[in-house]
């Protein structure tokens, strides 16, 4: 079986409080060698530490429910390749020793899979487990492998932990994954599996209150340009939310959604922030949705320093009876922004009832200057694309959902060019009328799960009419969606400010659409063109920018249509 030989990026490691609490769920106080050496082994934390490959075509997700966990890993094949798994790398495994592994599984169609354990890179060899096969059912079933490690002396943490699903996937076949466990077995009785359970703040109704599980859960929203990341130093804690403001808005917010609240009741939430130049902000908690009915707590501002403070906000909820879980808490941050602030956030607490203790803040808070209110969300709006793909060296063709004007019904697609068709629904016609598409504003959003070193990326969108030549098509800028590190990117731009959007006749259908990954300088990373070949920031080494895990989705919203409402 061919190996992909392009670096992965290195796997984050999960520490601080979410880390201990998986430790407190998977670790016997009697026996290190209990520990499980997967990370995020339930998928209640996304997609992180693990990576889906295929050579055919495919998704991975944790959009569904696990085996009595609120989680679990989710592929579905699209088309069967010759080289399709889920794998995590990075397993740290020592020599000449016992392992057990156990998980949970089952495909749609009972298709089975191979489970491998092998050095992550060249030569790829064997450490212990190679593609032993398990019989996979329809319905949860539960698994367990013992093997002893070999092909190594001394510790390494280099092992990738496959599940091979080709050759016995097919189209269409849908697998799910839980609680992937790896733990060395005792000289007595073997460990027993645990059934973990989702990792939460005790108390605290808000999930990764601290960033140490990346962005997972909370979204950045901005009507401006910004980026969202985990990348800075907490308070006192390795990780904390990052805000970068690239250009204002009149909407910049960072929020959770599907908070738990109970009707007429106290809560305290504690947060610590600052700001680069001391703006400020304000908090409130609303109904998610529209008419987004305040539940108590309304453009209360905070007075930020420069530096990390500690905050407390009392408030009593209101707006609703009985015990919702709609509520979105946010952090506002318009109008106070302005170009080139940085926002720093650390450990959200929302506690209620006994355990509220009040806090009073050590200095008087300034009078709660009217922010703009918050658009409601899009009830127009139209998805140009919502694809998880991964950018590589490999090129391939995508068959055209609408036949070009020269009768040509594939395209090629790959490197630099990805070319995808239109999401479901894109019009077949005008993006005038009846609805003014084309004079409204495009929103993009980027979750970049890997790529392989921190050069930047300007990343791109372009639509194509009738045919796929530089005269017919119009693109976004650029140097709106830029990021060097995983993460959750946003941008936004007027339609009318795309590049060449004369070209289009915006009365008539398109044709597909393409994404573009470009280096810092707007060159595109591509050596198929021979325009472009060894002419990026990086030339030749095409490893520096791929394999590259994204999901992106663009957004149109006509004018006046309010905010999008992303997938």
């Amino acid at each position: 079986m061919k190996m992909i030989e392009n670096k992965i990026f290195k796997k984050r490691i999960k520490i601080g409080l979410i880390c201990f609490m998986l430790f407190a769920i998977y670790l016997s106080p009697s026996s290190a060698e209990s520990i499980n050496v997967i990370s995020n082994p339930g998928f209640e934390l996304g997609t992180a530490d693990w990576t889906f490959y295929t050579n055919g075509a495919g998704t991975f997700l944790n959009d569904a429910p696990g085996a009595a966990t609120p989680k679990a890993g989710h592929i579905t094949i699209t088309k069967q390749g010759s080289n399709v798994q889920l794998f995590q790398n990075g397993v740290a495994l020592e020599p000449n020793t016992k392992y057990q592994l156990t998980f949970k599984a089952y495909s749609k169609t009972g298709h089975d899979l191979a489970v491998s354990m092998k050095k992550h890179s060249y030569p790829y060899t064997g450490y212990g487990l190679t593609n032993k096969v398990v019989n996979l059912g329809t319905t949860w079933g539960s698994h367990s492998i013992t093997f002893t490690t070999s092909g190594f002396s001394g510790a390494v943490n280099n092992a990738r932990l496959m599940f091979v699903m080709a050759p016995y996937d097919a189209a269409g076949d849908q697998y799910y994954f839980d609680n992937v466990i790896l733990t060395k077995v005792s000289s007595g009785t073997p460990t027993p599996t645990p059934t973990p359970t989702p990792p939460l703040i005790p108390s605290s109704t808000i999930s990764n209150p601290g960033f140490e599980s990346g962005t997972a859960y909370w979204t950045f929203y901005t009507n401006g340009a910004g980026t969202f990341l985990n990348d800075a130093s907490g308070a006192g804690t390795p990780h904390a939310g990052h805000i970068t403001i690239t250009k204002p808005g009149t909407n910049v917010q960072l929020f959770q959604n599907g908070v738990a609240l109970e009707p007429n009741t106290k809560y305290q939430l504690t947060f610590k922030a600052y700001s680069k130049t001391g703006h400020d902000l304000a908090v409130s908690m609303k109904k998610h949705s529209y008419p987004y009915t305040s539940y108590g707590l309304t453009n209360k501002v905070v007075n930020l320093g420069t530096s990390w403070g500690s905050h407390s906000i009392t408030f009593t909820t209101s707006g609703f009876s009985g015990t919702v879980k709609d509520a979105r808490l946010m952090f506002v941050m318009a109008p106070y922004d302005a170009t080139g602030d940085q926002y720093y956030f650390d450990d959200v607490i929302l506690t209620k009832g006994s355990s509220v203790t009040p806090t009073p803040a050590p200095t008087p808070l300034p009078t709660a200057t009217p922010s703009p209110p918050t658009l409601p969300p899009s009830n127009k709006q139209l998805v140009l694309l919502d694809v998880t793909h991964t950018h590589s060296t490999q090129v391939s063709y995508v068959k055209l959902a609408r036949v070009d004007d020269t009768g040509k019904i594939y395209t090629k697609s790959g490197q630099g060019f990805s070319k995808f068709n239109f999401a479901p629904g894109f019009p077949t016609g005008s993006l005038k009328s009846p609805i003014n598409y084309a004079g409204g504003t495009l929103y993009q959003r980027i979750k970049v799960y890997s790529k392989p070193s921190s050069y930047p990326v300007r990343y791109q969108v372009c639509v194509f009419q009738d045919h796929i030549t530089s005269d017919k098509h119009a693109c976004s800028s650029s140097s709106k969606l830029t990021f060097t590190r995983p993460g959750t990117y946003y941008a936004s731009q007027s339609m009318t400010s795309l590049f060449n959007y004369g070209g289009i006749d915006w009365n008539r259908q398109l044709l597909v659409a393409m994404t573009v990954v470009k280096d810092k300088y707007g060159t595109p990373v591509d050596n198929t063109y021979s325009q472009f070949t060894n002419k990026w920031y990086g030339a030749p080494n095409l490893g520096l920018y791929y394999p590259m895990n994204v999901r992106y989705t663009a957004i149109i919203v006509p004018p006046g249509g309010g905010a999008p409402v992303w997938p």
